[in-house]
């Protein structure tokens, strides 16, 4: 693919934590808690059009911003956009990618050597109409390499994860394969980008996933919408559970008689789902946040709707080191006018707790809110209102809502699979916030034999596999071993059987 490489300075608007800078940040808390200081904002772009549709903290304490550009990049139409910011939304670097079509990046992760992952789709490269386009980039921002999937018809990728086993895991729509109109489209590949397997899931109608999420136990859940199931002739919101291999095991559909969809979901701490996006059969007015618990099997525990009289969405949902929950999307009901970015701050029964709004007279959306290891929140999406062009990326900075959470419990393991092993075994564990990480697997006698993490990882689940055998390379003899885990202070083992 083509790349085109720009370093500037930062162009910044910096949001003082007094609402005074900028008059629309008035909350509208039905519950009296008082969120959380601004600490800052951010827009970035040109004179065109420039959104964010994703944002992650990454192991230095910045952020890495995926989306697409009309003002940069050498290509013609939309590029996919890599920024890289600092701790206090800094620009390091950016990178534009793609070729003389339309191409869009709307999921990133930062990978395990240190580099960047990128999902989203391209018209300039590929097999016809859109494609899947999945980048990888290296610790500078640099090209590595892309791959594309699809077929005749649009295919699109919206979500993607690093796997357990080092690969990727892609989740999307494809119109080129399985039942209907368009399926549910999961994508395996391994560590270059390669696919291992692919998987369709849908009716006759039109069913897609917008985010996807490696659970505890090595499968897979996806969200998104169905036409094919449910109640709703007007589709409904979708839950699917795969095993290991994308293969199918259970699916829930949400809503009633209107429009229901669900943007995102994310394994909660005890083992069930949390899936958030709009709904037009419930709620105060013309759509409304939605935001439904589940339990392990996908049968929901409770459903809680957030809006007014206007249009309400949420785009993005994480679980907090409080066991509550944020959403992010727009509102349309409160604010200064037209769309205003909308953050809703729930218990963990899904009660609200606050809730804020940012932006001016012009369209303001968020598109992706993650929590950060300070127990603030980083926000991305665009700005009609602010800026420098049509659309900026802007990145809103929240600070933590008490003092910050200890680097603390490790929940460890979820999963040790199989146990005996042989010739691997998967380990899976969780971290209620980013932690500097140091996983090994030591002999009977206490000495370390391997390690298998070190370094800072991001809140939520994570994975690892040992194959049995030493740091050099050498296999490991049957017998017992020890899995040692530390994280935030914390120290825990499992014990682990080599067979023979």
């Amino acid at each position: 693919g083509q790349v085109a490489e720009r370093r500037r300075p930062v162009r910044a608007t910096l949001l003082a934590s007094s609402c005074l800078v900028l008059a629309s940040c008035a909350w509208l808390s039905n519950a009296g808690a008082t969120p959380p200081d601004t600490l800052w904002t951010r827009t970035f772009g040109g004179t065109n059009i420039d959104i964010g549709h994703c944002v992650e903290e990454t192991a230095d304490g910045g952020y890495i911003v995926t989306g697409y550009t009309r003002s940069f990049g050498a290509m013609s139409g939309r590029n996919v956009w890599l920024l890289k910011v600092d701790g206090d939304g800094g620009e390091d670097w950016s990178n534009a990618f793609g070729g003389n079509a339309d191409d869009e990046g709307c999921s990133v992760r930062q990978t395990s050597d240190g580099g960047y992952i990128i999902a989203g789709h391209t018209q300039s490269f590929g097999a016809g109409m859109k494609d899947v386009l999945l980048i990888k980039a290296n610790a500078a921002g640099g090209f590595e390499w892309q791959q594309t999937f699809g077929g005749a018809s649009d295919d699109e990728g919206y979500a993607v994860q690093q796997t357990s086993d080092g690969g990727f895991i892609i989740a999307g729509v494809t119109s080129s394969s399985g039942a209907g109109s368009r399926d549910v489209w999961l994508i395996k590949t391994d560590e270059l980008g390669h696919e291992t397997w692919s998987r369709t899931h849908g009716g006759m109608s039109s069913d897609g996933a917008w985010s996807v999420q490696q659970t505890a136990d090595g499968g897979y859940i996806v969200a998104g919408w169905t036409f094919s199931h449910g109640p709703g002739y007007l589709g409904n919101a979708w839950l699917v559970k795969t095993d290991p291999s994308g293969l199918h095991e259970w699916n829930s559909p949400f809503g009633g008689s209107g429009v229901d969809r669900a943007y995102a979901v994310r394994q909660t701490a005890d083992g069930g789902y949390i899936l958030a996006g709009y709904t037009d059969s419930y709620g105060a007015g013309l759509y409304d946040m939605l935001l439904i618990r589940t339990n392990a099997s996908g049968h929901a525990t409770w459903t809680k709707t957030f809006g007014g009289t206007g249009r309400d969405y949420a785009h993005s949902v994480r679980q907090t080191a409080d066991g509550g929950y944020i959403l992010a999307g727009y509102t349309l009901s409160y604010g200064a006018g037209g769309d205003d970015v909308w953050l809703v701050k729930t218990d963990a029964q899904g009660d609200e707790e606050w809730n804020r709004t940012y932006g001016g007279t012009s369209s303001d959306v968020a598109y992706c809110v993650r929590q950060t290891a300070d127990g603030g929140y980083i926000v991305t999406g665009h700005t009609l209102s602010y800026g420098a062009g049509l659309h900026d990326v802007w990145l809103i900075r929240l600070a933590g809502e008490s003092a910050a959470v200890p680097e603390a419990a490790v929940a460890l393991p979820r999963l040790i699979r199989p146990n005996p092993f042989r010739p691997a075994a998967t380990i899976r564990y969780a971290l209620p916030v980013a932690s500097d990480v140091r996983l090994a697997i030591h002999d009977a006698s206490g000495a370390r034999m391997r390690t298998l993490v070190a370094g800072r990882e991001g809140a939520g689940e994570h994975g690892a596999s040992w194959d049995g055998r030493d740091e050099a390379g050498a296999p490991a003899a049957p017998g017992v071993y020890f899995l040692r885990i530390r994280a935030g202070g914390i120290e825990r083992s499992e014990k682990l059987v080599l067979a023979r």
